[in-house]
């Protein structure tokens, strides 16, 4: 399938993680074939004399059996329990030991992702026409293409390490049992060996491939990113509408304690903040404050509540700028304070 120019962007980690529900994961056979190559490879190193010794007795114990007679007495069912346990004894070692090791190398690759999409039948699978597209598609090619290299690759390097032995393995007739084992064995490791070292090679290219193809396969639109910011984070829209609410509320409520405020401190007309002060409060406390159509607002209302209304610019910035509503005032501005406090005390007493 041709990637699509528009998706430009890298994926999200909700794509990511919706790629990974649906099966989609950066996967290489190869580094799973070079894993379970290596890891076979170190228990032959491991288990291997313990095997061959397991083997040796088995044997003398079955070559006891060909004397005439002896399986009639050893019973065939015997018999049968006794492979079976040498079969058991030989192969679940390497089997469970294979197990563990292509489950570590999956989840070094995926993590630890279980998913039941991929077994869901896909019936557009039946259409031949999409099955052409498949096999002739890019991603064929490119696969094709691969395994054509890797083949020439191992191929290559199987030549380089028999070439130069083929001579003496083809006089090993004239060597003894010995000699001609031990050169075997010799051809045989160094082979493995370079084998091993060349698959481990494909294996980190095909990885680094695969990883590249799969974070190009679920890139994103900048449309599909901005659409996933809005189901996240919701419509900016609505939650501007949303704020507007709240601040009106929050406004009305605030205009609504300036009837009970002490004081009102302007600037004369940019700056507006209510104090309210009795006797069982501490300090004065800001019931109400804003700037321009807000402090005209709070201002009317003093007005009409017959709140006294004075004219401080300075310490009305000073106000604006260091209490928060429904909070007392600074320790810094309780003197200035005061001094209008007491203005306003001897206008009432006057009144």
């Amino acid at each position: 399938m041709a990637q699509d120019p528009g998706r430009t962007e890298r994926a999200t980690p909700k794509r990511r993680q919706k790629a990974r529900d649906e099966g989609s994961v950066a996967r290489s056979a190869d580094f799973d074939g070079a894993i379970l190559l290596w890891g076979n490879f170190f228990l032959f190193l491991g288990l291997g004399g313990a095997t061959l010794a397991l083997l040796a007795k088995q044997a003398a114990h079955f070559l006891q059996l060909a004397r005439p007679g002896a399986l009639e007495e050893a019973g065939r069912v015997t018999l049968l329990g006794d492979v079976m346990m040498i079969l058991g004894r030989l192969v679940l070692p390497f089997l469970g030991l294979n197990l563990a090791i292509a489950l570590v190398s999956g989840f070094s690759q995926r993590g630890f992702s279980f998913s039941t999409q991929p077994l869901q039948p896909k019936f557009d699978r039946l259409n031949p026409a999409q099955g052409f597209k498949r096999i002739f598609s890019s991603r064929a090619l490119v696969d094709l293409v691969k395994s054509l290299a890797k083949f020439s690759l191992l191929a290559w390097v199987a030549w380089a390490v028999l070439e130069p032995r083929i001579p003496a393995l083809l006089g090993t007739l004239k060597l003894p049992l010995g000699a001609s084992l031990e050169l075997f064995r010799n051809a045989v490791f160094a082979l493995y060996r370079n084998v091993m070292l060349a698959m481990l090679v494909i294996a980190v290219a095909d990885f680094a491939w695969q990883r590249f193809s799969w974070e190009k396969g679920i890139r994103m639109t900048k449309q599909e990113v901005k659409d996933e910011q809005k189901d996240s984070e919701g419509n900016p829209e609505v939650k501007q509408r949303q704020r507007g609410i709240m601040l009106a509320a929050a406004r009305r409520r605030m205009l609504a304690e300036v009837p009970k405020a002490t004081v009102v401190v302007t600037n004369p007309t940019h700056v507006a903040v209510a104090l309210r002060y009795d006797e069982k409060s501490s300090a004065p406390i800001c019931v109400a404050k804003g700037l321009d159509h807000l402090a005209l607002k709070i201002r009317e209302r003093a007005r009409d509540a017959r709140v006294p209304i004075l004219e401080r610019p300075e310490l009305a910035r000073a106000l604006y700028r260091s209490v928060d509503m429904d909070k007392p005032i600074p320790r810094d501005l309780y003197q200035a304070v005061a001094q209008v406090l007491a203005f306003v005390y001897r206008l009432r007493g006057a009144a």
